[in-house]
């Protein structure tokens, strides 16, 4: 009989439960989808170390931030009971007069609570499995490879993950429920009807001196923000955030009080309608619920910023990759590991090493290993010098152009060091390599080579307006020519604000005893990628053996400044790129979304419970005369007030949060963050104004069942 019961309670108030019914299956859909990922794996041929690390990397953080999502559900799971029951003591103090005892009411209650999971775990898995489908593709999107063979995959461990996820949810929801009503006394269930939440407006004048100390912290916040930035951290971060969130709290504490009496002192909007009656129910409610509101609101902004910036740095991976790889492998030797270390016998050891091959690296490795010439086509090395002595600096042209860098710290740091040149021959060879034409320079002169965003306005400075910079005690005149040429296979180019010189210019510094900073070796196959990978891999082994390395399964080598520091080849780039793609791009979508629709549920289900709690009031208006259409009008605006003044100050912090970063970080990567912003607003108003409008139509669809043809005419 109390199952019969509970059932046909669910099934009565499925108006109640749709919007919460709603948002557990979209919630328990991306739990299960994003969890999913990993096994996605088997649908693509990961050859490479670094596409399979990028699935286990994008699980592992998937999981932990699963533990949030989990936590996030869950008070929103118990939240919306705690509403539902409170609707709905009436109806159990009913079952109480009628006989029940306690333990059945509560067993009524454990049942709905399990009927209502196990139809959301159910349809949400079918909704789940579905989206991981999608997602199989959208991967495969992301890392730019086909799939070997498409096939309907079943994630074992993360269906595991779910049910026991949202298992646990409902078993406290259980409890929680069940503690509340045996703490009921019948008194209680049967004046809950009549007994609502304080309601008191808050003195005008506390009112606005809250608010006004809201707005001056949240100013202090942006300013300490904007001052700051976010290039680490540090205590002036914690500050703006601790700010920010003691500004949100009060903001909406006092926003009632201020409200009102602004109002009040405007008779012809406040006595228009039933402006009086609308304005004391959005401040009855602000100043009961300022809390969640305010949680809400915070949440919001962390669920815009991820989605603002979320793809600028899927961006960041996607725009770069193209030039970074127009070589098949890059050997990089940092020299100036040893010359600027501090070890003179280091630096000395380093100069004979290099000095005996005539720092040509390709040379070391064709009499290292026998194959070289077997598996490589072509090589070009570039040496890139910064002369100590007779050299103009960054920072003495940036104030003879009057142009920088974007970015101050990244100015501080380049405005001490001295040009960077490279050699004219060695740049036309790797120009070849990357299948481009060579460029021509007059003696005396330089071109300059840059191929980063942050550092263009004052390498086009340094090409155009015909400064004369001083290289290795030589004075060189500009040609004008200004190229974009990637120096090496890297996921982000850095070859920024660079001179090409003439040989003798390099041939001058080499005679005056200057040394490289760093060296490229661009390497150009006969094989194709994989092969020549493999091949490289087991060369750099033969001719650098490491020590305790001898019998390992995976071929090792000794990094050092010179020959090679490391080695970067197009694939493990490609497949890094594409990995942190999809990291990026899950974790937005994941995080986003649940955090989304969450604050979008906890705010209908707070304004349905209002209107249920204030059907009395809305039938008395319709007694003494009021309009349909006007109380409809009400009920509208104050759904729109209540959804929209948190995403309102929300939409504030993320414009000062998204414009530091876009300072900071993306605009220096030359990614612009405004097609992200206008998608991340697109689907914030689909997907809240969706939650929007379907609460409204509820609300109004409570006071007209309540009411009747009769009162509403």
């Amino acid at each position: 009989m109390l199952a019969r019961l509970a059932v046909r309670n669910v099934r009565r108030s499925m108006r109640d439960y749709a919007v919460y019914f709603v948002t557990l299956v979209f919630g328990v859909a991306a739990f299960y989808a994003f969890n999913s990922v990993q096994s996605q794996s088997v649908l693509f041929d990961l050859r490479g170390v670094a596409s399979a690390d990028a699935f286990d990397l994008t699980a592992r953080f998937l999981g932990m931030f699963s533990v949030l999502i989990a936590c996030v559900l869950g008070f929103l799971v118990i939240y919306a009971n705690r509403f539902l029951i409170r609707r709905r003591k009436r109806e159990f103090g009913v079952y109480l007069l009628l006989g029940m005892r306690p333990a059945q009411v509560s067993a009524i209650v454990l049942m709905e609570t399990a009927c209502v999971g196990a139809a959301s775990l159910a349809a949400g898995l079918v909704l789940g499995l579905a989206l991981s489908q999608g997602l199989s593709f959208l991967t495969a999107g992301l890392f730019s490879i086909p799939m070997q063979q498409y096939r309907f995959v079943l994630s074992a461990e993360a269906l595991r993950q779910t049910l026991l996820c949202f298992a646990i949810i409902f078993a406290v929801v259980a409890l929680f429920n069940t503690l509340s009503l045996r703490r009921c006394r019948l008194v209680d269930l049967f004046g809950a009807a009549v007994r609502s939440e304080r309601s008191r407006i808050r003195s005008p004048w506390v009112g606005l001196a809250g608010f006004a100390v809201a707005v001056g912290l949240l100013a202090w916040a942006y300013g300490t923000l904007l001052e700051s930035g976010l290039t680490e951290f540090g205590a002036e971060f914690w500050k703006a955030t601790a700010l920010m969130v003691a500004g949100t709290f009060l903001f909406f504490w006092s926003a009632a009080g201020f409200a009102v009496a602004a109002l009040e002192r405007v008779p012809g909007v406040y006595f228009r309608g039933l402006a009086m009656f609308t304005t004391r129910q959005v401040a009855s409610k602000v100043n009961t619920a300022f809390l969640s509101l305010s949680t809400v609101c915070v949440m919001l902004f962390f669920s815009l910023a991820v989605f603002s910036t979320g793809s600028g740095f899927v961006q960041v991976f996607s725009d770069g990759v193209e030039e970074g790889t127009l070589f098949d492998a890059s050997l990089t030797a940092d020299v100036y590991l040893a010359l600027d270390g501090g070890d003179d016998e280091a630096a000395q050891a380093v100069r004979e090493k290099a000095g005996a091959y005539g720092w040509d690296i390709a040379r070391f490795f064709d009499e290292s290993v026998p194959n070289w010439d077997e598996f490589v086509e072509k090589a070009a090395q570039a040496d890139l010098y910064q002369p100590r002595e007779g050299t103009d600096t960054y920072g003495a042209l940036m104030e003879r152009l009057g142009a920088g860098v974007d970015g101050g710290l990244q100015e501080e740091a380049l405005a001490p060091q001295t040009v960077g040149v490279v050699g004219l021959s060695q740049f036309n060879a790797v120009r070849a390599l990357a299948g481009r034409g060579p460029i021509e320079l007059s003696a005396g002169t330089y071109a300059v080579n840059n191929a980063v965003a942050l550092s263009e306005e004052l390498s086009r400075a340094m090409a155009e307006e015909g400064v004369e910079i001083e290289v290795g005690g030589r004075v060189l005149s500009a040609s004008g020519l200004y190229v974009e040429q990637p120096l090496s296979t890297s996921a982000f180019v850095t070859d920024g604000a660079m001179l090409v010189v003439p040989d003798e210019t390099v041939e001058a510094l080499r005679a005056a005893g200057e040394a490289p900073y760093a060296s490229y070796l661009d390497l150009s196959y006969r094989t194709d990628r994989a092969e020549g990978d493999r091949l490289l891999e087991e060369a750099l082994a033969l001719a650098l053996p490491a020590e305790g390395r001898e019998g390992a399964q995976e071929p090792s080598y000794d990094r050092s400044p010179w020959p090679v520091t490391a080695t970067y080849t197009a694939d493990e780039v490609v497949e890094q790129s594409g990995g942190m793609r999809m990291m990026i791009t899950y974790l937005a979508l994941y995080i986003g979304f649940v955090f989304l629709i969450t604050t979008a549920a906890l705010l209908a289900i707070q304004q349905l419970s209002e209107a249920s709690d204030s059907l009395a009031r809305y039938r008395m208006l319709a007694e003494i005369g009021c309009e349909r259409r006007m109380m409809f009008r009400s009920i509208l605006v104050q759904v729109a007030v209540y959804f929209l003044a948190p995403l309102a100050l929300a939409a504030c912090h993320t414009a000062c949060a998204v414009s530091v970063i876009a300072r900071d970080v993306l605009d220096q990567l030359g990614v612009s963050v405004s097609d992200a912003v206008a998608a991340a607003a697109a689907f914030t108003a689909l997907v809240y104004g969706g939650y929007l409008l379907v609460t409204y139509l509820a609300s109004r669809g409570l006071v007209r069942a309540s009411l009747g043809r009769r009162l509403l005419g």
